[in-house]
């Protein structure tokens, strides 16, 4: 008998080192994603979402085929150059950096480590230093941009206020995507006779406080996909509806946060384009295989809400080209 269970024992424990070496459904042996941004916002969050079910949709599921790590420094640099050095470390297969900041701090560990950077919702990529040129990622780095041309949104913003002069701007002038649409943008509108009137956000606790100090000071206000002023947008759209000013912005997130209307890009198809480029890494693909591209679908989005109570409506020139949504979806 104690043959017997002995040779049980010894059958069992077998059973259980099969299981646990081979079990395909045992995440410490599967390629890891990670994924991190720099701040909490809808804007990104969607893009992380569509990320995860274009992964999906791909057949890297979480937990079953790939392990996806996911870690956000809350608007803190310091704390997103940790995370960074925690990704490097945990070896992963490929590290998708959302923002700019958080891929900037990425670049050079990416590149000593030899790991793949898939970068998204990065407005100006060449200005951020993140590659030369967009066709060339033979280097590990490549991503999808969120560059908009400045026309469109100064077209989208003269036709619903067209006597528009003065266009309080704000946004964070640490971010180096804001900075670089905006030099654009204020070349352009100059062109036009429009003047640009900046307002410092240094932090999402300042966004509010900066929108009441550019009230009576402009005729409309904007700000781009500036992620401190994006993580602020149901506060300043607050404001600036308390005083009759209509606010522009780059996202339809943030239009839904009140924002009156936004030439934006659809961020579920962004983050799903992302997911394309990281599924084609993890089955082997070079980063130099997918050029930088922001060809991702955009349309006009308005806030019927606040169009009403602003007393404006939509513009007869931009009437096909707009989306109307009733707030929060």
């Amino acid at each position: 008998m104690s043959k017997l269970i002995r040779y049980g024992a010894l059958l069992a424990a077998s059973a259980f080192i099969v299981f646990k070496f081979y079990n395909p459904n045992r995440s410490a042996d599967l390629p890891i994603v990670a994924i991190t941004q720099i701040i909490s916002h809808k804007t990104l969050d969607t893009v992380r979402t569509g990320l995860v079910k274009g992964l999906e949709g791909q057949g890297y599921v979480d937990g079953k085929t790939v392990k996806i790590i996911y870690d956000n420094a809350n608007g803190n640099t310091a704390l997103a150059a940790q995370i960074a050095k925690k990704f490097i470390a945990l070896k992963p297969a490929v590290i998708v950096a959302l923002s700019t900041t958080s891929a900037q701090l990425l670049i050079k560990p990416t590149r000593d480590a030899k790991i793949p950077l898939v970068f998204s919702a990065v407005t100006d990529p060449l200005a951020a230093k993140l590659v030369s040129s967009y066709s060339q990622t033979n280097e590990g780095v490549t991503g999808i941009s969120d560059f908009m041309p400045a026309e469109p949104q100064l077209d989208m913003i003269t036709a619903f206020v067209p006597h528009l002069k003065k266009l309080g701007v704000l946004f964070n002038p640490s971010e180096a995507n804001s900075v670089a649409f905006l030099q654009a943008m204020e070349k352009e509108a100059t062109a036009r006779g429009l003047t640009f009137v900046r307002g410092t956000v240094n932090s999402t606790a300042e966004a509010a406080e900066v929108t009441r100090n550019l009230v009576g000071k402009v005729d409309a206000l904007f700000f781009p996909n500036d992620n401190t002023t994006m993580a602020a947008a149901a506060s300043v759209a607050r404001i600036a509806l308390q005083n009759y000013i209509p606010l522009f912005a780059n996202d339809s997130e943030s239009v839904k946060d009140g924002a009156m209307a936004a030439a934006a890009y659809d961020r579920m198809a962004m983050g799903i384009k992302t997911a394309e480029v990281v599924a084609g890494i993890l089955s082997g693909q070079s980063t130099s295989v997918y050029p930088v591209t922001h060809n991702v679908a955009s349309q006009i989005v308005v806030n019927g809400a606040t169009l009403s109570q602003l007393k404006l409506t939509i513009p007869e020139a931009l009437a096909d080209k707009i989306k109307v949504i009733s707030g929060k979806e």
